[in-house]
């Protein structure tokens, strides 16, 4: 099966949109690692990513001593320390690693170590797996560019606009 190793701000974003239960019924197994789960900051949302983890709907890495030096060796001065976590473990189970987080994004496709996606495949998933209707995904879409002002606004429009026009 394969693994979708999930950054906070997808977990967030999936969260504050009320569809991490519909993107959890796709058959993934999907995983986080305990530095990820720290940063969620926000009571609400860090109640329903505890609710997921306690019924292993999300796998939870908890770090080990030893996995700090291969973490800090992925440093550089553009990505934080959850970052570089995220990344190591991404590398670690070969899963493919879902950010929003341009700068960790770039560097990744950079050494071209593995795949790195962002919260607009969520959606393409969502669709593709016949999980929600392009209608619903046109809705959710612009609920989230709402309350997330980074997102690539000429990729959002392109898909609406595909979404709109194919059956």
């Amino acid at each position: 099966m394969r693994i979708i190793v999930n950054d906070a701000n997808i977990l967030i974003d999936l969260i504050s949109l009320k569809i991490i239960d519909l993107f959890l019924s796709l058959d993934y197994e999907f995983h986080t690692n305990d530095f990820i789960v720290n940063e969620i900051s926000d009571k609400e949302q860090k109640v329903k990513l505890q609710q997921l983890v306690s019924e292993k709907k999300i796998l939870v890495y908890q770090s080990k001593p030893e996995d700090m030096a291969a973490i800090f060796s992925l440093q550089t001065g553009n990505l934080s320390f959850e970052d570089c976590s995220i990344w190591y473990y991404c590398q670690r189970v070969g899963g493919l690693l879902l950010t929003g987080d341009a700068r960790l994004r770039k560097e990744i496709e950079k050494v071209k170590s593995f795949e790195v996606r962002g919260i607009l495949y969520v959606f393409d998933l969502l669709i593709e797996h016949e999980v929600i209707s392009k209608e619903f995904a046109i809705k959710k879409l612009k609920e989230l560019y709402q309350i997330n002002k980074r997102l690539p606004v000429n990729e959002i429009e392109k898909r609406i606009n595909r979404w709109l026009k194919s059956p």
